[in-house]
Parts: structure tokens; sequence; C-alpha cells
């Protein structure tokens, strides 16, 4: 098996083991010594101590059973590596390695009992690719079962790898950073506990996060935890992707900054009973108007699914809309922003009821047409009560001003009356004329007209107020 391995490795061929049979964890875990490579070996070829030139090609391996922690650490090494379909059952070590390529497609990989190191513990790895596409690992620790800890890479594709930890996170890939592309898609499928989430991309840097399709879950934290990541162009979670989590909330994608984002959270749930949010997005910012859904859904996911009440997510969504020309969109957004704040804001009852009042009066600043309405409510409510209560022996009669003077007031003349109590400003100087009785109604038309007088001020100045912006900036 080594001479074949060595031959292999020089000529640039790969080494199939598994030929035709199945390679499914079943039936690695069947293989017996014709499949069975040592660790040692592989650390020896990588570390250039057998006395072969290799091939550009590197090493390429499929179907074996490696015996022994593959031990990688520390190691510059101009190899590259393919270990396809390959059962590792004691993993594999990267940490602080640099190699020109990696290739573990198909793998599955375990840890020794007892052990807390990761089933692949890559950590501060450095490496233009690496694919792990139906790779499998289990793993029972804190560590993670897959761990890119600090690493550099230029690509990173995962596409229908299987990760599982009972102890702690699936993709420990914290301070990670890639040029171009992780791809967590195509059946990607995570499970892991904690607060440190499934996925864990916190204060990571990646060109751009695919994970359409991908499943994570987690009984008792975040099924993603990205908090603080950074993506130069788009993040992708769309398409089937689904995550069930708990805690705080399912999604932590605070402080996350992003070119695009297209985030569906029609799949995001909470495990169980669990309480908390869905989304954890304060901080976030984009440069994009975000997608697939339109701006209805993402208001209703400001509002009814996130921890609590924050101004910053309004405003980057305003932000976005305003810069994409959408004016009446950012005053939907900003109402319901005020909206938010009411319900979730913490304001004390005095300022909770002065923004209550200027939501209905002004639609909080950005519908200052609402005290225009106010303004001809006030109006016609005067006209009618002066019309009314101001008829033949009710409460208006000519004044001595007037050509005849004590007799009862005209329609139009009544009109005119109704309109200096309902302006605020403009008077039709009717009100010289005609003048309240000492009757009833003309008493009850005295303490109406100065109530009336009163809210047409009121009104006339909440729509200066409001049309100025002295409302909204406050």
């Amino acid at each position: 098996m080594e001479q074949s391995l060595l031959d292999a490795v020089r000529d640039g061929e790969m080494l199939d083991l598994a030929g035709d049979g199945p390679v499914d964890e079943a039936a690695m875990r069947s293989w017996d010594g014709t499949h069975t490579v040592p660790a040692a070996l592989i650390r020896d070829l990588v570390r250039g101590r057998r006395d072969i030139e290799a091939d550009p090609h590197g090493l390429r391996l499929r179907g074996a059973r490696i015996t022994g922690r593959v031990d990688l650490a520390n190691i510059t090494s101009d190899l590259r590596i393919e270990l396809v379909d390959c059962f590792v059952p004691d993993g594999l070590n990267l940490c602080d390695s640099r190699l020109p390529g990696l290739v573990l497609d198909g793998s599955c990989f375990g840890h020794p009992a007892g052990s807390h190191a990761p089933p692949v513990d890559a950590a501060r790895f450095t490496a233009p690719v690496v694919t792990m596409r139906g790779a499998v690992a289990n793993a029972d620790t804190p560590s993670g079962a897959v761990r890119f800890l600090g690493a550099h890479l230029g690509l990173l594709d995962c596409d229908g790898a299987r990760l599982a930890n009972t102890s702690g996170p699936a993709l420990h890939a914290e301070f990670l950073r890639v040029d171009h592309s992780v791809f967590l898609r195509d059946g990607f499928r995570a499970t892991g506990v904690g607060e440190q989430g499934t996925v864990r991309f916190a204060y990571a840097h990646l060109g751009r996060l695919a994970c359409d399709g991908a499943r994570l879950a987690n009984t008792s934290g975040p099924a993603l935890h990205a908090d603080g990541l950074r993506v130069d162009r788009a993040v992708f979670l769309r398409d089937g992707f689904r995550a069930t989590g708990a805690g705080h909330s399912v999604l932590a994608l605070n402080g996350v900054s992003v070119g695009s984002l297209w985030l569906d959270t029609s799949g995001v749930t909470r495990s169980g009973q669990a309480t908390g949010a869905l989304v954890g997005i304060d901080g976030l910012t984009y440069a994009d108007l975000p997608a697939p859904v339109g701006l209805s859904r993402w208001l209703e996911l400001l509002r009814d699914h996130t921890p609590g009440y924050s101004a910053q997510p309004y405003q980057q969504l305003a932000a976005v809309h305003r810069a994409a020309g959408h004016d009446s969109a950012v005053r939907d957004i900003l109402m319901a922003q005020r909206r938010d704040q009411i319900d979730r804001g913490g304001l004390r009852r005095r300022d909770r009821a002065w923004v209550r009042f200027t939501g209905l009066a002004l639609g909080f600043g950005y519908q200052p047409w609402r005290a225009l309405l106010l303004l001809f409510a006030v109006l016609a409510s005067s006209v009618t009560l002066a019309v009314v209560l101001g008829g033949p022996g009710g409460g208006l009669e000519h004044t001595a001003r007037a050509s005849t003077p004590t007799t009862p007031c005209s329609v139009v003349e009544r009109v005119g009356v109704g309109l200096d109590l309902g302006l605020p400003v403009v008077k039709t100087g009717m009100a010289d004329l005609c003048a309240p009785t000492g009757t009833r109604a003309g008493q009850t038309l005295t303490v109406a007209g100065w109530l009336l007088q009163l809210a047409a001020w009121a009104s006339a100045t909440l729509f200066i107020a409001g049309f100025t912006g002295a409302v909204r900036k406050t």
C-alpha cells in the first residue's frame, strides 16, 4: 500500500482503493486492511521526507481508511492534497499550516474518543482552495466539528456537506478570511448546540456567502451566528434555506456589513417551545435593496421578529430606499419605526403620549396633510354650527353696525360667521355684522367659537410644524 501511494504521488495519479464499491459511512466502517493507509505516511509525504519527486497534481487518494490522526500542523508544503471518499476516524489537523490546495470531498471525519480536538481542525490554515463537497464530520466537542478559526482561504466549498456536533458548533469559522466565496448549498446540513451557534462566522471577512438550500439546526442557541461578519459582495439565505434555533435569536446578524442581502425568513423557525426572536439585525448594513421579500415583509420582520426596538435597522432600510428614489417607501419605513418605538421603545408615558398624538395628527411629521384635514374638519364644524344655531329666532342677529339691527342673519351671513370662527388668520368680517344673541343657542355658539378658534390655531400650527420638519426632528 505504501509503495502504491508513493508511485501515485510520483506519477500524479489518483490511488483509488474503493473502485466501484460503496463509499457511504456504513461501508467505510467495514473496510479492511486493503483500504488502510497510515496517517504517518501522509505526513511524511507532505513534509517531503520520502525520496520521490512529487508530481504537481499532488497526493491524490480515494477510498482509504486512514489510521491515526492526520497531523499536518505547522507545515508549509507545495504538495496539493486530495482525500476523496476517505474514512478518517481520528480526524485531520491542519493548524498553522500552508498548502497549495485541499480537497476533502465525500470523506468522513471523526475524532478520538475523549478528545476535544475537532474532526477537521484548520485553525489559522492557509490555502487558495478548500473543498469539502459531500463531506461528513461528526463531533462531540465544544471546539466544533470543522474549525476554520482565523484561517485564510481563497475559496471554501462545502456544498452538500453534513456536519454534526453534540457539544458545540458544527462549523466554527470565527475570524475566517475568504477572498472569494464560501458555498454552503445543495443539501448542506449542520446541527449543533450552544450559544456559539451551529454555523459561526462571527467577525469573519468573506467575499461572498451562499447558503441557498442549506439547513441549520440548534436546540439551545442560534442556527447562524454571524455577528460582526463582513461580506464584500452578497449573502444568499434563500431558495429553501432553513434555520431552526433558540436563544436570543435564530439568526444572529448584528453588526454585519454586506454589499447585497438576499434573505428569505419563511424557513426560519424556533426550536420546539423555545422563545426569542427570529433574527437579530441591529447594526446590519447593506448597500442594495434587500431581497427577495418586499417592503411589507421587511417591516413585519423588524416589528415582530427582532429582539427589541432599535432605530438603526429602520434607518438603514430607509437609506437604501432613499438612494433608490422610493420617497413614499421611506415615509412608510420611518412611520413604522415610530410605531415600533411606541410599542417596544421603552418611552416614558409622557413621551409616548406625545408621539401617539403626533402620529395621529401628522403621521409622526411625515404626513402633515393630516393637520390640514383636521383644519378642514374644524372649518366645516364651525360653518355647520353657525348655520344651524344662528337661524331666525336663534343664536345670531344683526349688530348695530348692520343696516337692519336686531334682525335675523341670512344664510350667507351665517356661513361667513362660521368661516370667521373656523379660520385662524383669514377673516370675512361677517362677525362684525352678525353677533351671538343672549339666547341659549347664542351662548352655545359663543363657547363653541372659542373652542373652534383654539382647534383651528392648533391645526394650523401642527401643519406648519409638520411641513417644516420641526416635529420630525424632535
